[in-house]
């Protein structure tokens, strides 16, 4: 479990929404849930075919305090960063601490 003083980084954690498009449609664009403190764990690096071109693909995990609302529907910004939430996992059982698996595509 980490301690206050891990969690430095003030991220963004932004839900997936629907908002109209001004034309009788919606388009997918999203919206601030929260702003919380984190400690990213750096976990690895790769490749990924992505649009008919290779693209290198960090993976992370984001430990932030125990939340409800977080889903893998989300993504995380931290400055001009931004990554998606693959998965989460409460690592202790106790509702104290939230790791957020995540991952970083760079064209």
């Amino acid at each position: 479990m980490g301690t206050v003083g891990e969690k430095r980084k003030r991220i963004r954690i932004e839900k997936a929404v629907s908002v109209p498009d001004g034309q009788g449609g919606h388009t997918n664009s999203f919206a601030l849930r929260a702003v919380v403190y984190a400690h990213e764990r750096p976990l690895s690096g790769g490749e990924a075919l992505l649009a008919v071109q290779v693209t290198a693909v960090l993976r992370s995990v984001w430990e932030i305090w125990f939340r409800e609302d977080v889903s893998v529907k989300d993504r995380i910004r931290y400055k001009a960063r931004v990554l998606e939430v693959e998965s989460y996992v409460d690592p202790t059982d106790e509702r104290t601490e939230l790791h957020l698996t995540c991952s970083e595509i760079q064209p």
